[in-house]
């Protein structure tokens, strides 16, 4: 069934920033699919004030990843998802969702929730994605974000070089234990670190620690 996204302000997981150009505590909202699959939740986006300061719009959808910055052309941005197995629906559109030092994200939006976004926010709006996060320490390492009912996952290799990042579904706890066991016979999980942050990263540290050298909620 066709789904939306919805709006919606989510103070609580603004990071720290300092500098003129980028936003200020509290300018933040997200971007998700909504539970109903056709509705949008907008009175959040309506209540940012008006002013210069840039905004920072989270997204939180499944159909993200990450480009190497040397490869990255925004107007193939398009086809690279397609390449990837996440082609556009028809009311869909692709958004770059900032980059790190090495990486791009970019992900499938509704192209109406982005029309919005920009009706309101125009150039103040900043995409960015949890997948564009890094551990604080990225040496065989494996980190995890559940936000949403999605699992952001990133491993690191013994020399901190990135080996996968992926968004998958997670709306339980069992759709966790299942993904970590594939991944667990494509990465030797008792060798690695698991650096947890995102929704109740204490309960998944208590459900998925063991199965690793140590667990760290960030």
């Amino acid at each position: 069934m066709p789904v939306s996204s919805s709006v919606r302000w989510n103070p609580e997981t603004m990071r720290p920033v300092t500098g003129s150009n980028t936003p200020q505590a509290g300018n933040m909202v997200s971007i998700q699919r909504s539970l109903d699959g056709h509705s949008f939740s907008i009175p959040a986006l309506s209540d940012i004030p008006a002013g210069y300061d840039p905004v920072q719009v989270e997204v939180l959808l499944p159909h993200t990843m990450l480009i190497p910055a040397e490869l990255f052309d925004e107007e193939h941005a398009t086809e690279l998802l397609a390449a990837n197995g996440m082609p556009l629906t028809a009311d869909e559109c692709a958004v770059c969702c900032g980059r790190e030092e090495q990486y791009v994200a970019v992900a499938a939006i509704s192209s109406e929730a982005l029309r919005l976004v920009k009706e309101k926010l125009g150039d103040r709006a900043r995409f960015t994605t949890p997948l564009l996060r890094t551990p604080s320490k990225a040496v065989g390492t494996v980190w995890m974000c559940r936000r949403a009912e999605l699992l952001y996952i990133k491993v690191y290799d013994g020399s901190g070089v990135l080996q996968l990042a992926e968004v998958v579904p997670a709306e339980t706890d069992d759709d966790l234990v299942y993904f970590f066991e594939r991944l667990n016979g494509c990465f030797p999980l008792a060798e690695f670190g698991l650096h947890i942050t995102g929704d109740a990263p204490k309960a998944a540290r208590k459900l998925l620690g063991k199965r690793f050298k140590q667990a760290i909620c960030e």
